[in-house]
This record gives structure tokens, C-alpha cells and sequence, in this order.
């Protein structure tokens, strides 16, 4: 062989040992490979909605379930006659013909018909079209079932047992089972479970293909979440909350109840509310927990924080006396007015007034760099980081803006700065639980399906603002606000000693930046027992027409929230107060003139009540007007009590009601929905 040949024939000899590594490699070693490229391109898998955990209060009461639905789902590219399939299966899942013929026409693989209906309805609808398809043609007479095209995959759905309740904390998720607001929007990433998927194929062409023997492939299902809320307790300032606001036709409000000591938040709510079942139908305006979202201007109760700042740096003493000029004050250019004529009041005075000139005197003995190092300390104009999302940090001055001095005398009497309802009432708290900011929380803990706790909600500690001393002097002096001649006397009640604070402040006009002359914002915050706090109840009503003042707008409603929470949790009653007035009743959520509640710890002995039938919200309402411990269970309407009806009932006695859902046990009673 001539060289050239060689060379040729080496070159050919190489690339057929080439062609026959590789074929080993793509044959033998590449095989795996190869096959799951194949499937990938030929295999598929349509997302369905993940089981979420469920959302708890800390009783152990739904907030939040996944419940079982089937939705229907048609391949139109192996219907023989789509738009026969539309007009059959139209009416049965509530959609035009003419839109589901729309919807075959563009899509021939795969389409979604009808999402999370009940389980039945959506059986029933696809049986019913595939008989009414299977007596049309001959070839599938007698075996309806064979029919394909058409089918169900269960898929889970979101739903609210308590309809209203607490729905602007819980929030709400979309079709897809994403949290969209509240609770469920914060805590999507535990609640919201692993991805399951529907197994199916590609044609040729990429259509999608579901064998009927498609399997379902499904991971874990969500954590359980459960809330430091209370249902009862969120019922009550639900109601009372929503008792205001129609009585005083304004345009809605907030209302919190938490443990100062800790920063458990046992109620948040907001008027209006909104159905999470249906969100679309509500406006967006009452989809927000304006606990979080909105600021205001918190009017006469800042200066709670004012005196406070001033007796912790030592401006000025509890017997100091200050002249409050008659009403009508010079300062800085500007005059301060006060709603009455005050001549010499204390600092607790001050307080116990509301006087606008006094608490200027008071802010005026304090270096102002040390006043905006107290004012951010308290919290106000930094988020709590509470666990949901959406908190917005309000609008606290600066420090340079602290040089004006009339800028520093309108933030001491609650203008010119705006907070959160959710920073006032934490402020509060360290003002009267011994001077501690407490993180406030709601997610009480987190459990996996195994139920393995994740997280656990406990009290925390941020920082102390005031000394022990100075918030037992506040206790003090805000207990004379309530229990003297102070602005806040319908917030007593008897058998508690209280303290607490009103305010009312004047709002922004939208677009002139200027404080209107009608709208207002009215508000009381308040506390129980006064020497050693165990609840903390703020009410905040936005808009209220024709009375406007915190204390006659909002102190009430502070009145029968706490009396009936304290009665509820069984905080023991402290001594009476002997002169707490008359108050008007207070309205029902339909604007019905309610019957007082008697507050009183009852020399005598009392009767049991007949509570059967009744709501637990109801039985909370009721038991409110007796001097006993509640003890409640269950869910839906009340089918057994201890003591009995007609039994004797001594103040103090524990009282046990048991509910069940109607029909479940005994008789049924509309008397008890609300």
C-alpha cells in the first residue's frame, strides 16, 4: 500500500472506532439519560392546588380549613363534537355555551372548565354529559363511562367557618390557594403545603394528553398555624366595635386587645369587615387590617407619653403645678387653646384634663433632643415587627424638626405626628406594664403535619423605656383620668378600678394639607386592672358624626369590651367604684337599643340563665351581666350547661357551656345566630 492509502485507511479506521465508542456510549452508558430527556419532552405535569394547613385561635377553634372540591376539566381535542360538550356542560357549571365554545376553539389540549366546585355537583355534571353524549352516539350507547375528554381532579379550597371574624387579620387566599392578605399572605410559606401536580402526556404537536389513568401526584400538606386571638374575645370587640360605629354613623374603626405584659394580641379588629369566603365582592378599602395600614393623628392620648418623657428625665415632679392661662395660650407665635378655661392644674391634672397649654409647659421643661430619644424609644415611627405583613411605620418628626418650638408643642398634645393603632396600643403597654416594650405577636406557634412545633410565638422583650417608678406614677395618674372627674368616666366599670386615656384629633383634608372642621378621629385606650394591667383595650373610631369627643364616642365602647373580655378570662374584680354614673346603652350591631350590662359583683346569689341554643358570642353577651368564670367548648350553638337552668348562681362560680354544631345533638334554635 502506497502511504496516501494508509493515511486514508488510518483516518477511516479512526473515525469507525469513533462511531462505535459513541454509539456505546449513547447505547449503553447514555441510555438513563436519554430516557428521561424522552420523558421530559413527552411527559408533564399540571400544577394543582395544594392542601394548606389550617389557621387555629388559641382555643382550638377554625379560622381557616381546606375543604375537598373536584374540578372539571375537558380535552377538547378528543371531543367529538365540542360544541355539542359546550351546550351540554354550560348550564352545569354555570358558563355560557358560547364561552366555553370560545375556549375549546383556541385550546385543543387541555382546559379548566370550572375550578373547586363541591365534589357531588361536579360528578353529577360530568356523569349527566357523558350520558347525554353516550345516547346521542350509538358507539358509546350503554357505556357512558367510556366517553373521554371529559373529567374531575380533586383539588382542595379555601374556607372561613366564622365568615367575618377576624377576617381582615386572617386574610384571604386566591383561587390558586395563595395567601393574598393577613395571616394567610405572612405565613403562605408554612401554611401553603408542597405542590401536587396532575400526570399527563404531549402529542406530537405538544398537546396535552390525560390518560384516564392519570395519577395525581401529591406532597405534604401545610403547617397548622395557630393564633394568640381568641374567638370570643374577637367576637366581643367585633361587635361592640361595630355597636359604635353604627351609633355614631362614622366610617369605621379599629379595635385592639392585648396582654400589656407580654404583647399576646387577644383581638384586632376592624369595621367594616368583609366575607374572605367571597373577597371580590368586598371593597378593597375593607380587605386592609387598618391596624397595620393606617395612621392618624392620635389627638390627647400622646400625651400620655409627653408627661411620661418629662417624669422619667426628671423635668418635672407630680406636685409641680403649672397655669394654664384660661384656655387661651401665646406660644411661639401661635395661640393654644384648651376646650375649657384652666387656671393652676398639676402634671397629673394636666392629664386628667386634657389641658393642650399644660402638657406645652410640660414639654417645654424637657431638652428636646432628650423628648425625641423618649417619643422613639415608645416605638413611634418604627414598625413593632409584628409577623404580618403590610405594617407601615407612621411619621414621627425628625430630630432637627424637634428645634421648632411649636412643632415640639403640637407633637406633645398629639398633632403633627401620626401612628399606627397597633403603636399606640405598644406604647401604652410599656407605659403601664413597668416600662417594658413588648414585641407585639398573633402567631402563637407553627406545627408540620407531623406536628413537630416549627416556631413558637413568646413575649420579647425590645427595650425598656421608663422605670419601674415612673410607669406605677402613670398607673396613677391615668386611673384619675377614669375614676376622678377626668374625660374618660364612661370608661368605669364597677367592680374594676381602670385607668385609660381619650383622645380626639382633627383630620387632614386629602389634597389642601389642611385640618378639616368636620372630620374627626375619636379614641380611647385603656387598662385593667389598674395596679396590675392584664388587659390592654384600644378603640379607635374613624368619623364619627355629631359627638366626636373619645370620651363619649369611644370610652364606651372600651366599657363593654373589657367588662365582658375580664368576665371572659376570668381576671378577678378588684374593689368597687362607688360613683361610676349612669351611661347610655349601648347599641347592638343592628342598631337596636341593647340592655345595659350589669357589672356588679351581686351581694346576693342570682339565677342560671337558660343559654341553650345560643351562640357562643351570644352566651358571652349574656354571661356578661354575671359575676362568674366562663368556661366554653366546642363550636356552634350551646346544647349543654352546668349549672342547669333555674340553679342558684353565686358570683365567682364557674360556669361550663358546651357547643356543638345544629343538629348534631337535641334541637335546633335560631335564637342563637348572629
Amino acid at each position: 500500500m502506497t502511504p496516501r492509502a494508509r493515511i486514508i485507511l488510518g483516518v477511516l479506521l479512526s473515525l469507525y472506532v469513533l462511531v462505535v465508542l459513541r454509539a456505546f456510549h449513547i447505547q449503553v452508558l447514555g441510555v438513563k439519560g436519554i430516557r428521561e430527556r424522552g420523558e421530559r419532552q413527552y411527559a408533564t405535569t399540571i400544577p394543582l392546588i395544594p392542601k394548606r394547613g389550617v389557621i387555629l385561635d388559641r382555643t382550638g377553634s377554625e379560622l381557616a380549613v381546606s375543604v375537598a372540591t373536584k374540578s372539571v376539566f375537558v380535552q377538547p381535542g378528543k371531543l367529538k363534537s365540542p360544541d355539542l360538550v359546550a351546550d351540554l356542560l354550560a348550564p352545569r357549571v354555570s358558563r355560557k355555551a358560547t364561552e366555553l365554545r370560545r375556549l375549546f376553539a383556541a385550546e385543543k389540549g387541555f382546559v379548566w372548565v370550572r375550578r373547586q366546585m363541591p365534589s357531588t355537583a361536579a360528578d353529577e355534571a360530568v356523569r349527566e354529559v357523558r350520558e347525554a353524549l353516550a345516547a346521542r352516539d350509538p358507539e358509546f350507547r350503554g357505556k357512558a363511562s367510556a366517553v373521554d375528554g371529559i373529567g374531575t381532579v380533586e383539588e382542595p379550597k379555601r374556607f372561613y367557618p366564622n365568615r367575618e371574624l377576624a377576617s381582615s387579620l386572617i386574610g384571604f387566599t386566591n383561587l390558586d390557594c395563595e395567601g393574598m392578605e393577613g395571616v394567610e399572605l405572612s405565613l403562605n410559606k408554612y401554611l401553603r403545603g408542597e405542590r401536587a401536580g396532575l400526570s399527563c402526556e404531549r402529542d406530537a404537536r405538544g398537546r396535552l394528553i390525560v390518560p384516564a389513568s392519570s395519577t395525581v401526584e401529591v406532597n405534604s400538606k401545610g403547617h397548622s398555624v395557630t393564633l394568640t386571638i381568641d374567638r370570643n374575645v374577637q367576637h366581643v370587640a367585633e361587635s361592640e366595635l361595630m355597636a359604635a360605629v353604627t351609633k355614631h354613623r362614622a366610617r369605621g374603626g379599629m379595635a385592639l386587645v392585648l396582654r400589656p405584659k407580654t404583647g399576646e394580641i387577644l383581638a384586632m379588629a376592624t369595621a367594616p369587615s368583609f366575607n374572605p369566603n367571597a373577597p371580590a365582592a368586598a371593597p378593597p378599602e375593607t380587605r386592609k387590617n387598618r391596624s397595620l395600614t393606617d395612621c392618624f393623628e392620635p389627638g390627647s392620648t400622646f400625651k400620655v407619653f409627653t408627661l411620661a418623657s418629662a417624669l422619667e428625665v426628671g423635668a418635672v415632679s407630680t406636685g409641680e403645678k403649672f397655669f394654664c392661662e384660661n384656655g387661651a395660650y401665646r406660644y411661639a407665635g401661635k395661640v393654644i387653646h384648651d376646650t375649657h378655661r384652666y387656671g393652676w392644674l398639676t402634671a397629673p391634672e394636666v392629664l386628667k384634663y386634657s389641658s393642650n397649654i399644660g402638657i406645652t409647659k410640660i414639654n417645654d421643661r424637657m431638652d428636646p433632643g432628650r423628648f425625641h430619644e423618649m417619643i422613639r424609644a415608645f416605638g413611634f415611627g418604627t414598625r413593632t415587627g409584628i409577623e404580618l405583613q403590610g405594617e407601615v411605620p407612621g411619621l414621627a418628626p425628625s430630630r432637627s424638626g424637634f428645634d421648632s418650638r411649636i412643632r415640639r408643642a403640637t407633637v406633645s398634645f398629639g398633632q403633627g405626628i401620626s401612628v399606627t393603632p397597633l403603636q399606640l396600643a405598644t406604647a401604652m403597654s410599656a407605659a403601664v406594664n413597668g416600662g417594658k416594650v413588648m414585641k407585639p405577636y398573633v402567631v402563637r406557634e407553627v406545627l408540620d403535619p407531623e406536628g413537630k412545633s416549627v416556631f413558637r410565638g413568646e413575649p420579647t422583650e425590645l427595650r425598656r423605656v421608663l422605670s419601674p417608678k415612673t410607669s406605677a406614677t402613670m398607673r396613677e395618674i391615668l386611673g384619675k383620668v377614669v375614676q376622678e372627674d377626668g374625660t374618660g368616666t364612661q370608661a368605669r366599670i364597677k367592680g374594676f378600678l381602670v385607668g385609660g386615656k381619650t383622645g380626639t384629633s382633627q383630620k387632614v383634608e386629602e389634597g389642601t394639607g389642611k385640618y378639616s372642621s368636620t372630620k374627626r378621629v375619636a379614641s380611647f385606650i385603656g387598662f385593667l386592672p389598674l395596679h396590675d394591667p392584664e388587659l390592654l383595650i384600644l378603640v379607635v373610631i374613624d368619623e364619627p358624626r355629631g359627638q366626636v369627643y373619645g370620651g363619649v364616642v369611644a370610652a364606651p365602647a372600651f366599657n363593654q369590651i373589657a367588662v365582658k373580655t375580664a368576665y371572659y378570662l376570668g381576671i378577678p374584680p378588684t374593689e368597687a367604684v362607688a360613683s361610676a354614673p349612669s351611661r347610655t346603652p349601648a347599641l347592638s350591631p343592628g342598631g337596636v337599643q341593647a340592655t345595659p350590662v350589669s357589672t356588679a359583683r351581686a351581694e346576693s346569689s342570682t339565677v342560671m340563665p337558660d343559654l341553650i341554643g345560643l351562640s357562643m358570642g351570644r352566651v358571652v353577651d349574656v354571661m356578661g351581666r354575671y359575676s362568674v368564670r366562663l368556661s366554653l367548648s366546642g363550636s356552634g350553638v350551646a346544647r349543654s350547661q352546668t349549672p342547669l337552668p333555674g340553679a342558684v348562681l353565686v358570683p365567682g362560680t364557674e360556669v361550663t357551656v358546651a357547643f356543638a354544631a345544629e343538629g348534631q345533638a337535641g334541637g335546633t334554635s335560631d335564637k342563637g345566630k348572629r
